[in-house]
């Protein structure tokens, strides 16, 4: 069986950006599951979709095809595909809302399975080692104070020059926090047996050192 690594954790913690560094450095093939959410959420503000309207957030999970291409994730909907359409921050918070809904999560946890296939899966997320892939061999779970996140996340906004507030950034931060630990389904969660790294006085290069290190000590690897 492929062996998957997942890597969970809040908002604005760097999950994607290590979990692309070891999909690369592994050659792994990379789910980010945040996607999928973010797919439904860009359908739902597509369509209308009124967000109590369950049977209609299942059926937009239900519309949207999923695969790989080049060991990434490729979405599509309607033919068309709306991968780079879900990155901005209004879809971000209509996907936290969207993925409090216990049945969309239910909807899409085959989907998610689905991509446990060779040479092996960098599964990111906040359930990723707790839910969807609990027999994980290594799983690695990040963390920071809101702060930080917060303030990484209004570094980068600044960067691409958007007209952000920090106060607005770590307000709409702990609501999501909020959501992501009360929700009824698959709560965030540290997984049983993870690897937790806070990251608060580290730099992405320090986290990715300690990373590839617990890596190959784990797999036999040289990355």
């Amino acid at each position: 069986m492929p062996n998957v690594i997942t890597v969970d954790g809040p908002s604005g913690v760097g999950k994607g950006t290590i979990s692309e560094y070891l999909s690369e450095e592994l050659k792994w093939n990379y789910l980010n599951s945040g996607a999928l959410y973010r797919a439904i959420a860009w359908v739902v503000r597509n369509d209308s979709i009124d967000l109590k309207d369950t049977a209609g957030l299942e059926s937009a999970s239900k519309d949207i095809h999923f695969s790989l291409k080049n060991k990434k994730l490729l979405i599509k909907f309607e033919g068309m595909e709306i991968g780079s359409l879900i990155y901005n921050e209004e879809i971000a918070k209509i996907a936290s809302k969207v993925s409090s809904n216990p049945k969309v999560r239910r909807s899409i946890v085959n989907i998610q399975r689905l991509f446990k296939k060779e040479p092996g899966l960098v599964a990111e997320g906040r359930d990723m080692g707790s839910v969807i892939f609990p027999e994980s061999e290594l799983k690695i779970f990040l963390t920071a104070s809101i702060e930080t996140r917060a303030g990484r996340r209004y570094k980068q906004l600044k960067d691409r020059e958007f007209n952000v507030s920090l106060p607005a950034l770590i307000k709409d931060l702990s609501a999501r926090d909020d959501r992501d630990k009360g929700r009824e389904i698959s709560p965030l969660v540290i997984p049983d047996g993870a690897f937790v790294i806070e990251t608060d006085d580290l730099t992405i290069i320090e986290v990715k050192k300690i990373v590839k290190e617990k890596v190959n000590k784990t797999y036999g690897t040289n990355i």
